[in-house]
């Protein structure tokens, strides 16, 4: 019984000199020895910046990989490796037939049991809208140009450079909405005059096969060319 006690104690006590001895270890490290505050490569953004303004433009190096900054420094900087997903299906009666999307029917719990005691039927809009949280302007239309201006404004101040805008062909709109196809322009203009990139994110249709994703890339890159060409 006292050998085991010896044991134990001995056990213990090189338990809290490991311990000991990995405290004093870490109170030694640096912050440069570790992981650094900032995100991976942004410890040079700083001098990125600082030789952006020095030349008076963007550093056109940066700005083709991650990052661009503008004349006004590193705090209104753009993370072209930071996506939104974005939906122009969002419709109002000053722009559209009527509330669009935001009076989607009322989702049902998984569980049939408890969705039997839950309410059903459509959200009503103004005040009862289909989303977790009420937008700032209001159930507004995906139509509206100052929206598309705002919400753009928004996505840029939150150093998001890249929007992943929820697309369908033309003439092609899930169950609860129209087609949005022809707001594209309207919201890559919005974005350019943003410093944001347009990328697209062709949701599932009925009927979509492999023949009809090539002909909607092909169709996307197409009218994107010819909108650029425009600009020119």
């Amino acid at each position: 019984m006292t050998r085991l006690r010896k044991k134990a104690c001995v056990a213990l006590f090189l338990f809290t000199l490991f311990i000991f001895g990995t405290m004093m270890g870490l109170r030694t490290l640096k912050p440069s020895d570790g992981f650094s505050d900032l995100a991976p490569g942004m410890e040079m953004a700083p001098f990125a910046a600082e030789r952006s303004e020095k030349r008076g433009e963007p550093d056109s190096d940066v700005a083709d990989t991650k990052i661009v900054f503008s004349n006004s420094g590193h705090e209104h900087s753009i993370f072209y490796d930071i996506h939104i997903f974005y939906y122009l299906w969002y419709g109002a009666p000053q722009m559209d037939r009527g509330y669009i999307h935001w009076d989607h029917v009322l989702v049902p719990h998984w569980d049939p049991k408890i969705a039997a005691s839950h309410p059903k039927g459509r959200h009503n809009p103004p005040e009862d809208i289909a989303s977790s949280f009420y937008p700032e302007l209001g159930p507004y239309s995906s139509r509206d140009p100052k929206v598309l201006d705002s919400h753009m404004s928004q996505i840029e101040a939150a150093a998001a450079g890249v929007v992943v805008l929820s697309w369908y062909p033309p003439g092609v709109a899930d169950e609860h909405g129209e087609p949005t196809e022809d707001l594209v322009p309207a919201v890559m203009d919005a974005a350019h005059r943003h410093r944001i990139k347009v990328a697209f994110h062709i949701q599932p249709y009925r009927g979509r096969t492999e023949l009809s994703m090539h002909d909607n890339i092909k169709y996307i890159i197409d009218n994107s060319e010819e909108q650029r060409a425009l600009k020119l």
